[in-house]
Parts: structure tokens; C-alpha cells; sequence
């Protein structure tokens, strides 16, 4: 057999004996835990025991002091000790539950501290109706007297407690005794044999110098690739600065364009407005009434590009604004747009129903314009209703929102159908004809673009003629 051979298979024996030792040593371990766990078990239901012994003494001395003092302050103490007593017999019956021989003992010693105890209740209540007079002496025997026998029956259970502990303590001192000399053993044999280990892995750091120049030539491969990973970055990083420049050009147009809308749009819409009304009102008696009906028309037509404009406007601020992110609560936002919303018609009933204490972090602008146009719409479309009712929530997710947050607004006007929910978050698409609600079919694409900013969904659920509900999640 070759020599490398022979190393490897000392080695391995090497470290199989190792490891079984390592067992060896870690079970003893757990012995000497184990054991050191009862000891310590022992010595607190010795502590347990004599402290219970002390607090008899002490409700005596406390019961003995407002016997002959009539003072409240023993009266205090004695309640104080009879609870601590029961206390401690309670905590010495669940510290002994694995020992069937001290379980009767506390069953004993149960019923002579109740005796005890009545005793000393009996004194304490014929001092109680005399605080001031003579009391029958026999009845105070029990509290007066210091005799060595007047608590015998206690303290002999206690002392046969005791012993029965301290019988336990002797053995599992022995036994942990035992346990750390296993662990010894163990651990002086495991440095022997890692040490012999040691010596074997000696012979095969000399394998590994060899190995590194191997390796060496590996990491010089790798740099290379490195650096050509940096070159690649590096364009990268240009195309990025360049698209970004390019994304930037084109919010500039934008805002042209937006700032075109705004002004150029705008001023002939007011001209073609203000000659309307010019014929409206100074040539009424002149026009048929076909031709007033145009020119109604005509200035209905000319507010209604006007709002379309100032909705499309929005819809490209909400696209384009940087988000601020900051601590919302959305439940003042809520209750705000509704008293906006009632202000605005005073002449409607609505019950509003807002749920406090939900808070979302998020863009409180974009926030309250998601709210103006839900809540918006939940006060339009419920117009028709004897019984109008608008309502502001939170719920636990479920499903895919399973561990989010979902908010809700709900009401119960018209609804819709939802075979055309798909279209209901498209601008320009309604699902109610303008003669019957007015709007501009912006509303709710806004919503959608400032919930999408949030990193959020939002989704609907109705029925015709049974309102609806909006259910939407905000990243936060």
C-alpha cells in the first residue's frame, strides 16, 4: 500500500475516532446538565420548603402582634403572609409534581397549615370584635403561647420534606460528580487525538502549496474576466445616462405640451364661451328658439372641453410629480373630502361612515386626489338613492393580498356592470351616459396612475342598481 494511501486512511480513522469521542463528550454534556438541572430542582424546593416555614412563623408573630395590640398593621401583615403561604405550598406542589412521595406530604401539610390557619383566623377575628376589651384566653392559647409542640405537626412535615430533598440532593450531587468526570475523560482524550490530526494535515498542507499555484493561475483568469465585467458596466452605465436624458427631453415636451393645453387651448375655448354668451343674453329676442337651443349647446359644449382639459392636466401631473413620501392618515383625508363634498351640496343626506386610525405612508397630494375622485364618484352616483349611504374602511387582505392592508370605499348607488369592469380604470370610457351623471371619464384613470405610483392595485366590485366598492393596497 502507498504511503499517501496510508495517510488517508489514518485520517479517516482519525476523524471517525474523533467524532465518536465528540459524541462521547457531548453526551456526558448532557448528563452533567441533566443532573446539575435536579440539583438545582433540589435546592429550590429546599429554599421553597423553608421559606413556606418562615412564612408560618411570620403569620403567627403578625397574628400574635394584633392580639395583643389590636393594631392594623398586623392585621395587614397576617393577610399578606396567608396569602403568601398558600402561595408557597402551590409553588412547592408544582415544583415536586415528579415525586409521588413529596405529593403526599403537600397533601398533608395542606390540611395542618388549613388547621393552623383557622386558628389563627378564630384570634384574629375575637380580637377583631373586642380591639379594646379581654378576649377568652383558651381561645388565644394557640397565638400567645411559644411553646416548642405548638406547630409540631407542620414543622415535622416540613423536616420529613426536608430530609426526603436533601436525600435527592446527596444522589444527584454524586451523579453530577460522576457526569463531569466522563467530560474530563472525553475532552483529554479528544485533544490527544486532535493532536494526532493535526500532525496527518500536516502532510497535506504540503499538497495544498502545491494547489495554489494552481489556483493562483485561476485568479488571474478571473481578474481578467473582472475587468472586462467592468467594461461592460461601464457601457451600461452610459446607455442608462443616455436613456435617462432621453426620458427627461421628453418630460420637458410634456410639460410643453401640458403648459400648451393650459394657456393656447384654453384661450379660444373662452372666447368662443364669451361671444356665446354675448348672443345668449344680448340677442335672445332675436334667435329662434332652435337657435338658442344651439348656443346652449355650444357653451355646454365649451365647459365640458374645458373640464376634459383640466382632468387631462391632472392626469399628467399625477403621471408626472415626484413622488413625497410621508405618514398619511387617510381617515382625516376621508372625513375632509366628505364635509368638502356636502359643503359643496347642502342640500343632500348622506350618512358617511369613516373608520378611525388608518394611517398609510404614502403621497398625501396624490393620496387626497385618489380620494376626491373615489369619494367623488361614490356621492354622484348615490344622488338617485332614497337612502344614500357612503362608507371609508380597512380590512386584512386575503387571497393575493394575503398579508396587505386593503382599503375600501363603499356606497350603495347606481353600481355597474361588471362584464365592463375591465374598462372602468381607461380614460375616457364611462359606464353611465352624461345625461344621467355628469363627468369626464378622467376620474378614475387617475386614480388607478396614483395607486400604480404607490406600488398598489386597486379593483372593483358591483351590481347594477346595488352600488359599489373599490378595494385598493398602497405599498406604503
Amino acid at each position: 500500500m502507498r504511503k499517501r494511501d496510508v495517510y488517508r486512511l489514518a485520517l479517516v480513522g482519525a476523524i471517525v475516532i474523533v467524532l465518536l469521542n465528540t459524541f462521547l463528550a457531548a453526551n456526558a454534556l448532557r448528563k452533567v446538565f441533566y443532573q446539575q438541572h435536579w440539583l438545582s430542582h433540589s435546592q429550590d424546593v429546599i429554599i421553597t420548603t423553608e421559606q413556606l416555614l418562615a412564612r408560618i412563623r411570620y403569620a403567627e408573630a403578625s397574628a400574635r402582634g394584633y392580639v395583643l395590640t389590636a393594631s392594623p398593621q398586623f392585621e395587614q401583615e397576617y393577610n399578606e403572609a396567608g396569602q403568601r403561604i398558600q402561595q408557597s405550598i402551590d409553588q412547592l406542589q408544582e415544583l415536586t409534581s415528579d415525586n409521588s412521595v413529596q405529593q403526599r406530604n403537600i397533601v398533608i401539610l395542606r390540611g395542618q397549615v388549613a388547621a393552623k390557619m383557622t386558628v389563627l383566623d378564630d384570634s384574629m377575628a375575637e380580637r377583631h370584635g373586642h380591639p379594646h376589651g379581654a378576649i377568652d384566653a383558651d381561645l388565644l392559647a394557640g397565638v400567645i403561647n411559644d411553646t416548642p409542640d405548638r406547630v409540631q405537626g407542620v414543622q415535622a412535615t416540613i423536616r420529613i420534606m426536608l430530609g426526603e430533598e436533601n436525600r435527592l440532593l446527596v444522589l444527584r450531587s454524586r451523579d453530577t460528580d460522576r457526569a463531569r468526570r466522563q467530560v474530563w475523560v472525553t475532552f483529554v482524550l479528544a485533544f490527544l487525538l486532535d493532536f494526532v490530526l493535526l500532525v496527518v494535515a500536516f502532510e497535506f498542507l504540503v499538497r495544498l502549496s502545491q494547489e495554489r499555484e494552481i489556483i493562483a493561475a485561476n485568479n488571474a483568469e478571473i481578474e481578467q474576466l473582472n475587468e472586462e465585467l467592468k467594461l461592460a458596466n461601464t457601457e451600461l452605465e452610459n446607455r442608462v445616462a443616455l436613456r435617462t436624458r432621453d426620458l427627461q427631453i421628453s418630460n420637458q415636451e410634456l410639460e410643453a405640451f401640458s403648459y400648451s393645453v393650459s394657456h393656447d387651448l384654453r384661450a379660444p375655448l373662452r372666447t368662443i364661451d364669451g361671444f356665446s354668451l354675448a348672443l345668449q343674453e344680448d340677442f335672445a329676442a332675436e334667435l329662434t328658439d332652435e337657435g338658442r337651443d344651439y348656443i346652449t349647446r355650444v357653451r355646454y359644449g365649451v365647459q365640458r372641453m374645458g373640464t376634459l382639459i383640466d382632468a387631462l392636466l391632472q392626469l399628467s401631473r399625477v403621471t408626472r410629480s415626484e413622488l413625497q413620501a410621508e405618514e398619511v392618515d387617510l381617515s382625516q383625508l376621508a372625513t375632509s373630502v366628505l364635509q368638502d363634498l356636502q359643503a359643496a351640496d347642502p342640500g343632500r343626506t348622506v350618512v358617511t361612515v369613516v373608520q378611525p386610525g388608518v394611517g398609510v405612508r404614502g403621497d398625501g397630494r396624490l393620496l387626497k386626489i385618489a380620494l376626491e375622485n373615489l369619494m367623488g364618484n361614490a356621492w354622484k352616483f348615490t344622488s338617485k338613492v332614497a337612502e344614500p349611504r357612503i362608507e371609508f374602511g380597512s380590512q386584512p387582505g386575503s387571497g393575493d393580498e394575503a398579508g396587505k392592508t386593503v382599503y375600501f370605499i363603499r356606497d350603495n348607488g347606481a353600481g355597474f356592470d361588471m362584464q365592463y369592469v375591465d374598462r372602468l380604470f381607461t380614460a375616457f370610457q364611462r359606464l353611465h351616459g352624461d345625461r344621467d351623471f355628469k363627468g369626464s371619464g378622467i376620474g378614475l384613470a387617475t386614480v388607478s396612475r396614483i395607486i400604480r405610483r404607490h406600488h398598489g392595485t386597486i379593483r372593483a366590485e358591483s351590481e347594477t342598481g346595488r352600488g359599489a366598492t373599490f378595494y385598493f393596497t398602497l405599498a406604503g
